[in-house]
């Protein structure tokens, strides 16, 4: 009878404690340096690991950027599909999700980290679209996904649920992110970020109110 080897086993499995840890202390370099200036052998240094764990786990600076993109804009889309509020009125239900979106998004490091991208990507396209399309992409079709099922039910009144998502998000926002990014905001207490959530989410109601046009 032919020999039949044994099927390759697999390789170790990663650490989750490195793997965090690499994820935290890249996000805490992206947050102060541009994105050119942080190197791998900075992140290991940071995560207090060798620079071959952090390759391991991350073969490449862009594929760890995106896998922070990925899990930031993962926070968010678990805010959105929450089974808790699914059954309440949906002012209730919008406040709900833009405090704890607006928790995730002003959360120290995040705003800094969005804003140091623009010079290194202008020129660099594909991983433009590659880190858009990883992070912001997925959230804003994800609240546009509930924007459209809210219209369906007759609760809101929208043409557009993609450009009725970018109207919410500007809402909450602000001019939040900018003024944090560009240290002239400390960063944002609870309650200014209900009080945000709350008069953000009034003021889309009225202006998608189905008998908005009306009169």
């Amino acid at each position: 009878m032919p020999h039949i080897p044994d099927p390759p086993r697999p390789g170790r499995p990663k650490d989750s404690t490195k793997h965090a840890a690499i994820l935290a202390a890249a996000k805490q370099l992206f947050a102060r340096q541009p994105f050119e200036q942080v190197t791998m052998e900075a992140v290991a240094a940071q995560a207090t690991v060798s620079k071959m764990t952090v390759y391991s786990h991350f073969h490449d600076k862009e594929t760890l950027f995106e896998a922070i993109v990925t899990s930031v804009a993962d926070q968010m889309i678990g805010i959105l599909s929450g089974s808790d509020l699914r059954d309440a009125p949906l002012r209730e239900r919008l406040v709900a999700v833009g405090r704890d979106f607006l928790g995730v998004i002003l959360a120290p490091g995040v705003c800094e980290m969005a804003h140091s991208l623009p010079a290194t990507l202008r020129d660099n396209r594909p991983l433009a679209l590659r880190f858009y399309n990883a992070g912001p992409g997925r959230v804003r079709r994800a609240l546009a996904a509930m924007i459209a099922g809210a219209a369906e039910r007759g609760d809101l009144a929208v043409d557009d649920p993609a450009f009725a998502a970018d109207d919410l998000v500007s809402l909450w926002e602000g001019s939040r992110p900018a003024m944090i990014a560009f240290g002239l905001a400390e960063p944002v207490l609870p309650e200014e970020i209900r009080q945000r959530a709350e008069r953000g989410t009034d003021i889309f109601l009225r202006a998608y109110r189905p008998d908005a046009g009306e009169g």
